[in-house]
C-alpha cells in the first residue's frame, strides 16, 4: 500500500460514492440477502423490500406502484444494474431508459448478486407484475469474481459473502430466526488472510454455471412469452477506452488503499478472462437461443470515450450508464 492512501480518497473525484459505501444488506429468505430496505439519501434510495427507486413519467416510484401496469420491462443484475456510482435514483440505467422510451423499465439490480440469485429473485416477484413485455440482463462480472475467490469444488454454488453465512449460520443454527445485517459495499468483502491472487478461474464451473442460468431463463421466457436480452456487463480494461486523469487518479486511489478486493478485481479484469468468458457467454446465449451483446465491445462505438465513464473498474457515473442505457435500446 503506498502511504497516505485511503479508499476515501475517492470521494473527492466520486463524491456519491460516500452514499454507496453506507448501503448494507439485510437476510432474505432463498435468495440469501438483498439491498436494505427504506435507504433514504440524496443520492440512493430504496423503497420498503430494498429496491432502488425507480424514475417513471417524472415521478419517483417504488416497485409495486407498477404492478397493476400493462407492460413493463425488468432490468436485472447486481450492483451495476442497482446503479452504483449514479447520482441520483434518476440516473440509472432502468430510470434512464424509462425517460428515453416512456415505458416502464423497473430496476432489479441487487448489490453482489450473482447470476442464480438473479434468477430467484426474479421468479420470488415476476407473477406480481401483469405482464413482463422484456427482461433484460446486465452480468457478468460477479460470476468471474466469484470463481476467483471461493472453492470451486462446492456443488451447491458460490456466492458473495459465504464465509461470513457459513459462521453466522453455524453459530445460531438453533435459533428459529436469523436476523442478519452485513456491511455491503462492493469492494469490502476479503481480508488479506483469504486471499489467493495465485488461484485461477475455473471456465469450466463458469460454463456449467451458466448452461444452467441460459436454459432456465429460456425456458421460463418462453412459458411466460417474454423476450430475454443478455449484456455483458463492461469493464474499464475490457474495452478500449483510454483512461481520463480522473480515470487513472480513481484507479491508483483504489490499487493502493487497504480495500485490499480492489486488487481480486484487477486480477479478474484481466484482457485474458474477457476473451474467454464472452466467448463462453456468447456460445451458450446463441445455444439457448437468448439475445447476446457485449457491452464492452458496443461501448467502443461511443463519441464520448475521451470522457469519464468509470467510477471503478466495473461501476460507471453518470454519463457510463446513459451510454449503456444508449446501447441498450439499439438492441431491444
Amino acid at each position: 500500500m503506498v502511504k497516505g492512501v485511503n479508499i476515501k480518497d475517492r470521494y473527492k473525484i466520486v463524491p456519491q460514492m460516500e452514499f454507496y459505501d453506507k448501503i448494507s444488506c439485510e437476510y432474505k429468505p432463498f435468495i440469501m440477502f438483498f439491498n436494505v430496505p427504506n435507504f433514504k439519501s440524496k443520492i440512493v434510495n430504496t423503497d420498503n423490500l430494498g429496491f432502488r427507486l425507480n424514475f417513471f413519467n417524472n415521478e419517483i416510484k417504488k416497485i409495486s406502484d407498477f404492478y397493476n401496469k400493462q407492460k413493463v420491462t425488468i432490468v436485472i443484475g447486481g450492483s451495476s444494474v442497482f446503479g452504483f456510482g449514479s447520482s441520483s435514483d434518476q440516473k440509472t440505467i432502468s430510470s434512464n431508459l424509462s425517460r428515453k422510451k416512456n415505458n416502464i423499465f423497473i430496476n432489479f439490480g441487487a448489490t453482489a448478486f450473482n447470476s442464480k440469485q438473479e434468477i430467484l429473485l426474479f421468479l420470488n416477484f415476476f407473477q406480481k407484475f401483469n405482464n413482463i413485455e422484456k427482461v433484460i440482463i446486465i452480468s457478468g462480472a460477479n460470476d468471474l469474481y466469484i470463481n476467483l475467490i471461493n472453492n470451486n469444488d462446492d456443488e451447491w454454488g458460490n456466492f458473495f459473502f459465504k464465509e461470513k453465512y457459513q459462521k453466522i449460520f453455524e453459530k445460531y443454527k438453533k435459533r428459529n430466526q436469523i436476523i442478519l445485517k452485513i456491511k455491503n459495499s462492493y469492494f469490502k468483502i476479503f481480508n488479506k488472510r483469504n486471499y489467493n491472487i495465485t488461484k485461477k478461474i475455473n471456465f469450466k464451473q463458469l460454463e456449467n454455471n451458466y448452461i444452467e442460468s441460459f436454459s432456465l431463463w429460456s425456458s421460463i421466457s418462453r412459458s411466460f412469452n417474454f423476450k430475454v436480452h443478455f449484456f455483458l456487463q463492461p469493464i474499464a480494461s475490457w474495452t478500449r477506452k483510454k483512461l481520463t486523469r480522473d480515470e487513472k487518479d480513481l484507479f491508483y486511489i483504489l490499487d493502493n488503499s487497504d480495500d485490499f478486493a480492489h486488487l481480486t478485481l484487477k486480477e479478474t479484469s484481466k484482457y485474458e478472462n474477457y476473451v474467454k468468458f464472452s466467448t463462453l457467454l456468447k456460445n451458450l446465449a446463441n445455444l439457448y437461443q437468448i439475445n447476446f451483446i457485449d457491452l464492452n465491445e458496443q461501448i467502443n462505438k461511443s463519441n464520448n470515450l475521451n470522457n469519464s465513464f468509470f467510477v471503478d473498474r466495473v461501476h460507471m457515473n453518470d454519463l457510463g450508464y446513459d451510454e449503456i442505457s444508449e446501447i441498450i435500446l439499439n438492441y431491444i
